[in-house]
């Protein structure tokens, strides 16, 4: 199935742009514990840090999923600034993003997972319509962290506590979400703020359909954009955590949002970060400052 954003895209050129070349890994062989798949899994958080996620074989509907969550998406950010305002939240730390922010370049709205499957979110209108496809792509996208994780802990041969998925364990809380972002093109390419970071999470898994990921490749010292995945599938960058968990062995990268040409445009991106539990957290501070 061909999107309508795709159609609206499928004339944007890569022509003089440096490509990052990312392996694809289909989640279904990584589930099935397939070897060969593995090894491409451990090579490609190795190095550069990221690869191509493909869904399809192993979530039949995904391409339907991820269209509606693209309208979606335009329904809610099309609203006023003054109604979306009011989902702004007071109640969480300055790290977190739950709810509704706004910057100089993007707005975004993020559902923490606790408290999506708890059902304690008060939901904005236009999101709560569609609770269960959020619910669902949520736990989908989940699994597939998790599986992930599971392969990458029997490549490096951790058994027990030490192995990554104890990080994350569901009855923890945690940071970890999925997150609605509009993050428009400008009419000059020249205007966007320089924004280049590392991610702080574990994984992110994201969903796009138009070039703005600009990723840094420190051997080659140089930059180069990450290609828009095949529809069903999504880009996938190992976060900060995992480069901690697997002792630098996994690596986060650094990366920007930006853009290869002038041109206001919509974009939009379905973002899902797995982050690690806040006992995890809690216990990595005491080891960094000291305390029980």
């Amino acid at each position: 199935m061909t999107t309508t954003m795709q159609l609206m895209h499928e004339s944007e050129s890569t022509t003089g742009l440096d490509m990052l070349q990312l392996p694809t890994i289909e989640l279904a062989r990584i589930v099935a514990g397939d070897s060969q798949e593995q090894k491409k899994l451990y090579d490609a958080a190795t190095r550069p840090g990221g690869f191509i996620l493909d869904f399809r074989s192993s979530h039949k509907d995904i391409l339907d999923t991820i269209e509606q969550l693209y309208a979606l998406s335009d329904c809610y950010f099309e609203r006023s600034d003054e109604e979306k305002s009011t989902d702004a939240r007071d109640d969480q730390l300055p790290s977190q993003d739950r709810g509704y922010k706004r910057s100089d370049c993007d707005e975004t709205f993020e559902f923490a997972d606790d408290e999506l499957f708890r059902g304690d979110i008060k939901l904005p209108a236009t999101l709560q319509e569609k609770s269960n496809l959020l619910r669902n792509f949520n736990q989908v996208c989940h699994a597939a962290t998790m599986s992930m994780l599971s392969s990458l802990s029997d490549s490096m041969g951790l058994e027990g506590t030490q192995r990554f998925e104890m990080y994350h364990q569901t009855d923890d809380s945690s940071d970890t979400g999925l997150k609605l972002i509009f993050e428009p093109t400008l009419a000059s390419a020249a205007d966007v703020v320089e924004n280049k970071h590392t991610d702080s999470g574990t994984f992110t898994l994201l969903f796009y359909e138009r070039l703005g990921l600009h990723v840094y490749l420190p051997h080659e010292n140089r930059w180069e954009y990450a290609p828009v995945p095949p529809a069903g599938c999504a880009l996938v960058t190992v976060a900060d955590s995992l480069q901690r968990l697997s002792g630098s062995q996994f690596h986060s990268p650094l990366h920007r949002v930006t853009q290869p040409r002038d041109g206001a445009h919509k974009r939009f991106y379905l973002s899902y970060f797995l982050r690690p539990s806040h006992a995890t957290k809690a216990d990595w501070a005491r080891q960094l400052y000291g305390g029980s």
